[in-house]
């Protein structure tokens, strides 16, 4: 089969490969890949910056939609023939991958490959963010930063289906406010003015009749973190979920302590590397939502597998809303 294959993380040696194809085991499902999403996972796995990545020789990608081509024996789940989307560590970036069953997911009657695969870890990360972790209760304030990607993008319309009442999207490229707001926000803050700490409130301020921010939704990390700590109200909450302007914050408990403010990381690895339940249940949430039409995948490119670097460089350049997806035929 052919695949993505990153053999040197530190000069991002990196081609379509033909390799031997996997082999289920007893657990696991063999799936033919028909769609695969491009993460900013993917984009740091290049030069090694990605923390769960393996050792090279390996194939990146996690959202695999396809078809069952064989099962493990201890597989009573799925049979050959099943439309699924895997979820995978590495390995998605292929024309087959394998999958740990408790990972493979039915895909319901009018969701598409591109689709599955566009709301795969995007969507997961969003929905388990604002719903476990978060615990976004409807007429909340709920503000995104970093809205404009895959994740962000996605966490904008979830919260807006979710109920949320006012949806903030928090942006490093305000050009892009018209595409975020058409995914759902009610209103862009601007994360690149001056004076960031005040200005950031200033504007929550604003566009929240002084309520401030119940649950924010931060993918970007340094003084955006810092920033949005001001701007949550009372017994207010912060997911901390990823750090795209490269610098970790410090937490000021300070702030904390002064009006009950709770932070909590999220990551959708700690999930799937449990194989928890969650998953699945999280999965069929969110299918009812695009079937429902209260969301949408949020697909800016589709791209011929041999294409993948596009979608790549896409992400490193910030020239993305959205996701982008590659397609195997």
């Amino acid at each position: 089969m052919r695949a993505v294959v990153i053999t040197d993380t530190s000069n991002r040696s990196v081609s379509i490969e033909d390799v031997a194809d996997p082999t289920p085991g007893d657990d696991e499902v063999l799936v033919d890949v028909k769609a695969c999403g491009v993460n900013f996972t993917d984009f740091l796995s290049l030069d090694g910056k990605y923390q769960n990545n393996p050792e090279p020789p390996f194939t990146p990608g996690k959202d695999a939609a396809g078809i069952v081509s064989a099962v493990g024996a201890n597989v009573s789940n799925h049979k050959v023939g099943d439309r699924v989307i895997a979820h995978v560590i590495f390995g998605g970036m292929a024309e087959k991958t394998v999958c740990p069953a408790a990972l493979a997911f039915s895909l319901p009657d009018g969701v598409e490959f591109d689709a599955a695969a566009a709301m795969g870890l995007a969507y997961l990360t969003g929905y388990l963010a604002l719903t476990r972790r978060g615990q976004m209760s409807e007429g909340e304030v709920v503000m995104i930063n970093g809205a404009s990607g895959g994740v962000g993008l996605a966490s904008v319309s979830l919260a807006k289906a979710l109920g949320a009442k006012t949806v903030l999207a928090g942006l490093t490229t305000p050009s892009k406010g018209d595409a975020v707001k058409a995914a759902g926000a009610d209103a862009i803050i601007d994360l690149t003015v001056d004076d960031l700490k005040d200005n950031l409130r200033a504007q929550v301020m604003a566009a929240t009749d002084k309520h401030g921010v119940d649950l924010a939704f931060d993918l970007v990390g340094g003084e955006v973190f810092d920033s949005t700590l001001r701007a949550i109200a009372n017994e207010g909450r912060v997911v901390v979920s990823g750090f795209t302007s490269g610098t970790i914050p410090a937490v000021r408990t300070n702030y904390l302590l002064l009006k009950n403010i709770s932070v909590v990381g999220s990551t959708i690895n700690y999930y799937i590397k449990d194989g928890s339940p969650l998953i699945g249940e999280a999965q069929a949430a969110l299918y009812d939502l695009l079937l429902a039409g209260k969301v949408d995948p949020n697909i800016m490119n589709r791209l011929p597998f041999d294409q993948y670097m596009d979608g790549i460089k896409a992400l490193e350049e910030r020239k993305i809303v959205g996701k982008s997806v590659l397609l195997m035929d």
